[in-house]
């Protein structure tokens, strides 16, 4: 018997490969309906749970659909080397898993990841209170486990994100909620699948405070009409309502 040679399983199973190559008609069948059984206006069902990353301060993981992320804080911790400032800072760190995409990601981050970063920070700091932290740092860590569509994998970042930092007893005024929508032909997509982001002419990532009715980001991609934009919008805003009872109840379950 060679001891060298590592012998494969007796059984073992063909890998499954996503399709890639799917003709635009068959985003939407002849009853109006998606690939998942979903109509334009729906969002993928929503599974949210804190406090898992035990070593942090707060942590969210949560699923929407095949989309799943996790986030875990730090902070805030005293910034030692920084002269005096009034307020505080958010820092973002937004990471691809190696294996959640169709194609192999890189260890190290690349341009989009770091202005999916730069876009977290910007959708999450008018909702801190970072007056109320002086000289002082927040670290906020984003790790996307599974993509079915990047900018579904945003919209739940920037949801995770918010909901960590009110686990980690961040006073914040109002929870960030966020929702991506897809453009496709004369249709617009809510929550789009990363079939249909392969098929879009265009795509739009609204961040939004429904206590204050207030948005905070808003990432749009693509020539668009204005008013496709303006219904878009809407609708995002209409979808961030419906995920904020959700933000909701996994912080209360986190009291429990």
């Amino acid at each position: 018997m060679d001891r060298k040679r590592v012998t494969g399983p007796e059984l073992s199973v063909q890998p499954l490969f996503k399709n890639s190559t799917v003709p635009t008609k068959d985003l939407l069948n002849e009853k109006n309906r998606r690939r998942d059984d979903r109509t334009v206006d729906d969002l993928r069902p929503i599974f949210m749970k804190t406090g898992l990353v035990t070593q942090a301060n707060g942590s969210t993981y949560i699923e929407m659909g095949n989309t799943k992320v996790v986030c875990a804080v730090y902070g805030p911790r005293q910034l030692k080397k920084v002269g005096f400032s009034p307020h505080g800072t958010l820092n973002c760190e937004f990471k691809f898993a190696t294996f959640s995409c169709a194609k192999r990601r890189g260890h190290m981050r690349d341009a989009q990841e770091r202005e999916f970063s730069h876009t977290l920070i910007q959708a999450l700091t008018p909702a801190v209170r970072l007056e109320l932290i002086p000289k002082s740092a927040v670290d906020i860590y984003i790790n996307v486990l599974e993509n079915d569509g990047t900018n579904a994998c945003l919209a739940a970042a920037i949801i995770a994100s918010s909901v960590a930092l009110a686990d980690a007893g961040i006073e914040m005024l109002d929870q960030v909620t966020a929702c991506s929508a897809v453009f496709s032909k004369d249709s617009i997509l809510m929550d789009g699948t990363n079939v249909e982001e392969k098929q879009q002419d265009g795509s739009l990532v609204l961040s939004y405070m429904p206590s204050l009715n207030q948005v905070t980001h808003i990432l749009q991609s693509g020539r668009l009409e204005t008013d496709n934009i303006s219904k878009a919008m809407e609708q995002c805003i209409d979808g961030c309502s419906k995920i904020y009872s959700v933000m909701s109840s996994a912080l209360l379950e986190s009291l429990n």
